[in-house]
């Protein structure tokens, strides 16, 4: 059969015959295709992007004679816009409209003006805020002493921030001290300057609607300390000594500007953050003053003080609140005095639609419908229980009066009677008297527990006090090792303090470790702590009477002391805090994933620096041709891709004899004419397109001799032969290693689909490989602002799965937001060239939509624009947007798009238009000048900024924030060095790889396994004099073992020769990667090994050692095992030995059929293998089972090994012949009826009457299925391993078709797979079991092989549930 794609198929799999359609209909059959369908099938067979030009058509030709009556009113753009969302909502899938935003709700989003994340943003809209409450919430949750130690409170108390004197930036040459922080948090005026700060930063983000990039970068003045730079970014600053030597230019903790490159704002990101969760809480106290109001009503119309009183207190106490932990507690509180049902309805009717409105009318009735709502817990009490409950004498309302007071200030009144006696005249029968009394306790225990202060006074203690402890499973002790990468140092813990896991991701690894049952956790307050308490709350509720009623009493008090601690807010409270930690630790992850990708796209691209350049100006080239290399095996060969200077494609060079070798082959004596071959074809490309670098893709340890000498040898070439095709700038072409991650991501995007099409993989992996040195930024952010999930592969914290894809996109999204604001987008640059305009929805203000018609304006318009405010005008944007986005645009000069006359080079900075007036006074002032001769006065500022030297930068900026009313100070300097360096690249410098960095990248996945101390297979290839040469067989890496590590016995030579023949298995230790000694400049064909192992028994043996290194790192962890690990240990031996001899206990069954023998299976299993063949069986009895036997078939003769299969079968019953004990042994021996083949994967084949309608019914077809898989010409042979090989080998040969093959599981005996390869590196195994009436696939059933693959074909996108 062919590979791939048929017509389309029946439910069994049958071909079905299409009739002819008109070409005009195909696009109402879209319709039906799902979007993961189109997806897929983009990513296979191309690009499928026609349906938008359908759309766009259809927007062309049929908006006039279907656009609705009503919408003349709107502008002809948005009228056209509109019309053309209705057309296509008629004709495509929903889900790929939403994809394409162009859906009504894109479209509604795309016009408002309002930056586009803002309106995604989900945040509940608030009656009123008070921003001064807000600023002292969010101070008092990030910025106070008692704030966890976060990483805001952190840059805000270090203190380094630019300050502004005399026109220059100065920043604190250090941190902080300890002292100085205490004394900056007791300096009142600074604290209230921090408060107005959060204020004005929440007024710009919620009233202006500004985005955190417009704020940190043109609101400077108000931002104050939140603009602290993390320790990181600081730049370098100027020190005494050089401020001496400069003859007054310079002073001594001035910024080099020069080292002043793209920072974070993390402050500013953590207060967007916490006014989000400021406003949810408010949201939430609304909603609780709505309902508590209407349950008040309820109380006071049906009279009940003690209710309306405790309601109105609930009421009262929600302004107090200030955290979602009280908010609980006073929720807590509600629910025992919640009215009833009834009640409540009839006042929610009663109230008017101004009061309340349809929406909260509804979810006010859907909250008090609840089961159990209405009387609270009090609902449960009846006579006996209040009667009981009146002679604990002092009510919960009392007691927290007690507790705030801190002394008895009310004492408990004792029964006349005691507790028992009471018990016994209120309840009759003594068996129910004991519930009764739990009843009681329970009762009390909660009206108790609910009482918010006592559990704000359990809260402060439990977590000042509590601490976790963890101990492995049995599974966990097997499984996590000193060398697991994500649970080895959580593994045993000992009772480690709640605070320690702040600013970690520990709590997240080990609520992960705790879900897949590899440890077990423990949190709590210590035994003494808890006593301590208990006895607190005693002393506060107990009754000092000494007679035997009040101690009778006060027996039941402290149970329900008991009870309201142990049994209701302590475990409330661990739950809490584990909510609590866990998303702590989420963000710890978080954190580790921003930074990654800010390291990525805060790069700068690969400049080289020229080599006759006469100043610092000349030394980098401003446009640089890369090449790349991606190495491939033949199949596809290794392939040369030439980029132009604007990052597009301009040339190809296959070559298939650049295959590599492993790092410990010898290279030829004589290289093979094919190479010398191609080796001069790379030369003549070389010396065609003269690049400035080659780009050559870290991807393997077998590519390296590519790199080090076919490559260098072409270029040796090209010096020698045509010295005068090497660029004119370097002189010299460099090869620098590169990380292949990226690269690999974007090649299997669909966005490399789109754009190169037919292209193979190897092309669109060097295009972006080059693209990722030209601009780190551009790339990632067209992985992360797509809809592909590609991006999300990148490694960046072992924990990172544990995150969900929403929140790793929005942080990957902060730091690229972030970087693109400050490094800028070329917009005209930005339409000419595809790829780079991903950039643009990550400036601020703008987002898919808005950037999307954006751009869509422009290229309408001719493709280019002259000024900033021209893209407002053509995108019909909105002043919010434009505020928000107009500094990141640039607008500059291009000689194919744009003359010298029509440009302004304001628009080419990163003045913001509101700062033009700045710049105006700037250029009046060094010129003295007037109005009339401005715009030539602004050209002779950019012309020559050195007239900016004599003027004093701080009056003129005082007497503009005078006049214009605004704080402008620090934008003013900013201006001022824009104008002296218009949009000077801060990013920070390209740097070469190291070399661990290299043999991470050539590791690849096994880069993350290789740890010192881990345990490895390996296979020698040399023994020399000194050192033995090994090959790690997961990874392939090379190592080595010094003669000296490999045995504990003091081996020569000749013994270590004699011990460790080439080819030989052994097990070692990995000691070091890299060592030094060991290691060179560059990772070459010249070097040997990358890892040093150990053999010797002594170390191999030694785990504790390793153990011992995680408790040197942690105080708190602690390699010894505990007494319950001992213990389970000991009974897992125990079961394990009793299961065992239950199961060696085989009975002799009373059967009586030729196939059935009493033997045991593993005697049937080897006869099998030594002699047996395809469809050989035999019936066998089940060890310490009567009521099942088991069937033996002999599957597969593969080519190493043999695969024999099991099926259980279960028995029916069996005649009874009763003794005077029960039943006989001779009947349990008896075969029962009927019997019930059951399958490998646990679901029964079939019901039969006796052994040998099996054999007839069941077997013999079976067989016959077996050997027709066997005999179909797509069945291939081999491993799994193996066979995934050929898969992706086949995928390399064709990328357009999807290769498969049918084989047989050798991890499964009696199942077969289909292997297959869509568009991931991974190929995809779906097991098929053979039945007698045909192959069971995908819970489907299916007559003959051809069938299930025809139906497979059609549906293979769908996922196996």
């Amino acid at each position: 059969m062919a590979d791939f794609i048929v017509d389309e198929v029946d439910e069994d799999g049958e071909p079905v015959r299409r009739k002819k359609t008109k070409k005009k209909k195909v696009v109402s059959t879209t319709g039906v295709v799902s979007s993961h369908a189109l997806r897929e099938a983009q990513e296979i067979f191309g690009d499928v992007t026609g349906l938008l030009e359908e759309y766009e058509q259809m927007k062309d030709a049929r908006a006039a004679e279907e656009a609705p009556a009503q919408e003349e009113h709107e502008p002809g753009e948005d009228r056209e816009q509109t019309r053309a969302i209705q057309i296509a909502e008629k004709h495509f899938d929903p889900e790929i409209l939403k994809e394409s935003y162009l859906t009504r709700k894109d479209e509604t989003i795309r016009r408002a003006d309002i930056p586009e994340r803002m309106q995604m943003q989900e945040i509940p809209q608030l009656h009123y805020v008070d921003y001064d409450q807000e600023a002292r919430w969010i101070y008092e949750q990030l910025f106070s002493i008692s704030a966890p130690q976060r990483l805001a409170k952190t840059i805000l108390e270090q203190g380094r921030r630019e300050e502004v004197r005399n026109g220059r930036l100065f920043m604190r040459s250090e941190p902080r001290t300890q002292r100085m922080i205490q004394e900056w948090r007791e300096n009142e005026q600074e604290q209230i300057a921090l408060l107005a700060s959060i204020r004005d930063v929440l007024y710009f983000l919620r009233e202006d609607n500004l985005e955190v990039p417009a704020i940190a970068m043109y609101r400077k003045d108000y931002c104050g300390e939140l603009l602290n730079y993390r320790a990181e970014d600081v730049p370098s600053l100027v020190t005494h000594d050089e401020a001496a030597r400069s003859d007054g230019n310079l002073a001594a903790g001035e910024v080099k500007l020069d080292t002043r490159f793209v920072r974070r704002w993390d402050i500013l990101w953590a207060i967007e953050m916490w006014d989000v969760k400021w406003r949810f809480l408010q949201h939430r106290c609304e909603s609780l003053v709505t309902a508590y109001n209407v349950a008040l009503s309820a109380a006071q119309n049906l009279g009940d003080e003690k209710m309306t009183e405790g309601i109105q207190t609930c009421l009262e106490s929600i302004v107090e609140s200030s955290t979602s932990e009280q908010l609980n507690d006073l929720d807590a509180k509600f629910q025992l005095l919640q009215p009833p049902q009834e009640a409540m309805s009839q006042a929610i009717d009663a109230l008017s639609l101004e009061e309340l409105d349809t929406n909260q009318r509804n979810r006010l009735l859907s909250r008090f419908r609840k089961p159990g709502s209405g009387m609270g817990r009090l609902g449960r009490k009846k006579s006996h229980h209040e009667k009981l409950m009146e002679g604990i004498g002092m009510s919960a309302e009392e007691l927290s009066d007690n507790i705030i007071s801190n002394y008895k200030k009310h004492a408990p009144a004792d029964p006349r009677l005691p507790a028992s006696e009471m018990l016994v005249d209120l309840v009759e029968e003594q068996t129910s008297r004991d519930m009764v009394m739990r009843e009681v306790i329970r009762l009390a225990a909660e009206e108790i527990a609910a009482e918010p202060v006592l559990r704000r006074m359990v809260r402060g203690m439990y977590r000042s006090s509590a601490s976790i402890s963890t101990i492995p499973t049995i599974d966990g002790a097997r499984v996590v090792d000193p060398f697991h990468p994500k649970f080895a140092h959580i593994k045993r813990l000992r009772s480690k303090p709640l605070a320690l896991f702040y600013g970690t991701s520990d709590f997240l690894a080990i609520n992960a470790a705790e879900e897949d049952g590899l440890i077990i956790v423990s949190m709590g307050m210590p035994d003494a702590q808890k006593a301590q308490l208990s006895s607190q709350l005693q002393d506060l509720f107990l009754s000092e009477g000494v007679n035997a009623a009040a101690q009778s009493w006060n027996d039941v008090r402290r149970g329900i002391i008991y009870v309201a601690l142990n049994e209701i807010i302590l475990p409330a409270l661990e739950q809490e805090l584990r909510v609590h930690l866990l998303a702590e630790a989420r963000e710890c992850v978080k954190h580790t994933c921003r930074d990654s990708i800010w390291e990525r796209v805060s790069s700068a691209p690969y400049r080289p620096k020229a080599v006759h350049a006469s100043n610092s100006d000349e030394e980098v080239i401003p446009d640089i041709r890369i090449m790349s290399c991606v190495c491939g095996p033949g199949k596809p060969p290794t392939t040369f891709v030439m980029l132009d200077a604007a990052g597009k494609l301009v040339d190809i060079l296959m070559c298939g004899t650049f295959v590599g070798r492993p790092p410990l082959k010898r290279p030829d004596a004589t290289m093979p004419k094919n190479v010398r071959e191609d080796i001069e074809r790379l030369a003549k490309f070389i010396a065609k397109h003269s690049p400035h670098v080659l780009a050559f893709s870290a991807s393997s340890f077998n590519y390296a001799s590519v790199k080090d000498e076919l490559i260098q040898e072409a270029i040796n070439q090209v010096v020698d032969d045509m010295p005068g095709s090497l660029p004119v700038e370097t002189g010299m072409i460099e090869v620098v290693w590169c990380e292949p991650s990226v690269a690999k991501l974007w090649a299997l995007s669909a966005l490399s689909t789109r754009e190169l099409g037919e292209q193979p993989q190897n092309v669109r992996e060097g295009v972006a490989l080059a693209r990722y040195m030209k601009d780190p930024a551009a790339l990632i952010a067209a992985l992360a602002g797509s809809h592909g999930k590609e991006v999300l592969s990148l490694s960046q914290h072992p924990l990172q799965d544990y995150l969900s894809k929403e929140e790793r996109l929005g942080v990957m999204a902060e730091s690229i937001i972030t970087a693109i604001n400050q490094i800028g987008v070329d917009i005209n640059l930005t339409v000419q060239n595809e790829w780079l305009s991903w950039t643009l929805q990550f400036v601020s203000g703008l987002g898919p939509r808005k950037a999307k018609a954006m751009l869509n304006a422009i290229i309408k318009s001719g493709g280019a624009v002259q000024a900033r405010r021209e893209v407002m005008d053509l995108a019909n944007m909105g002043k919010v947007v434009f505020s928000n986005c107009a500094g990141s645009l640039r607008i500059v000069e291009h000689a194919n798009v744009i003359g010298e006359n029509d440009f302004e080079p304001i628009d080419g900075t990163r003045i913001h238009p509101e700062d033009y007036e700045l710049v105006r006074e700037l250029a009046k002032s060094a010129f003295g000048q007037t109005m009339l001769e401005e715009e030539l006065m602004i050209d002779r500022l950019f012309d020559d900024p050195t007239v900016l030297d004599s003027i004093d930068a701080d009056i003129l900026a005082a007497e503009v924030e005078s006049r214009m009313q605004v704080k402008k100070h620090a934008n003013f300097v900013d201006v001022i060095l824009e104008i002296r360096q218009p949009y000077r690249d801060m990013r920070r410098k390209w740097q070469k790889p190291t070399t661990i960095q290299i043999f991470n990248y050539l590791a690849g996945e096994s880069a993350s396994f290789l740890r010192r101390g881990r345990l490895v297979q390996a296979t020698v290839k040399f023994v020399y004099r000194d050192f033995v040469v090994v090959v790690l067989d997961e990874s392939g890496i090379p190592g080595f073992i010094d003669h000296f590590d490999v045995s504990d016995q003091n081996l020569g030579y000749n013994e270590v020769r004699d011990l460790l023949q080439p080819g030989a298995s052994l097990t070692a230790r990995i000691v070091d990667i890299l060592p030094q000694g060991k290691s060179l400049d560059d990772i070459g064909p010249s070097r040997l090994a990358f890892i040093q192992l150990c053999t010797r028994g002594s170390v191999l043996q030694n785990n504790a050692a390793y153990e011992q290194e995680l408790e040197a790192r942690d105080l708190f962890y602690s390699s010894a095992k505990t007494d319950q690990e001992v213990a389970a240990e000991r009974a897992q031996r125990q079961r394990a030995a009793e299961i065992a001899k239950r199961k060696d206990k085989t009975f002799s069954r009373l059967v009586n059929h030729n196939m059935f023998q009493n033997r045991d299976v593993k005697e049937v299993d080897l006869e099998f293998q030594a002699d047996g063949s395809q469809g050989d069986f035999l019936f066998t009895p089940v060890a310490g089972k009567f009521d099942r036997i088991l069937l033996t078939l002999f599957f597969h003769r593969g080519m190493e090994s043999v695969v024999i299969s099991h099926h259980l079968i279960r028995e029916g019953e069996k005649e009874i012949a009763r003794t005077g004990k029960g039943q006989s042994m001779a009947s349990k021996l008896q075969l029962g009826k009927p019997l019930t083949v059951i399958g490998i994967d646990g679901t029964p084949i079939g019901t039969y009457e006796d052994l040998d309608e099996i054999c007839g019914r069941c077997i013999d077809p079976l067989v016959r299925n077996m050997l027709a898989f066997t005999g179909h010409p797509k069945f291939r042979e081999g491993s799994e391993e193996g066979l995934e090989k050929v898969v992706k080998s086949a995928r390399e040969a064709k990328p357009n078709v999807i290769p498969y093959f049918l084989a047989v599981s050798y991890r499964h005996p009696g199942a077969y797979y289909l292997c297959y390869l869509v568009s991931r590196n991974h190929p995809r195994r779906e097991y098929i079991f053979p039945l007698p009436d045909g192959y069971k696939f995908r819970d489907r059933t299916f007559s003959n092989i051809d069938h299930m693959i025809n139906w497979w074909k059609s549906n293979y996108f769908k996922k196996n549930k």
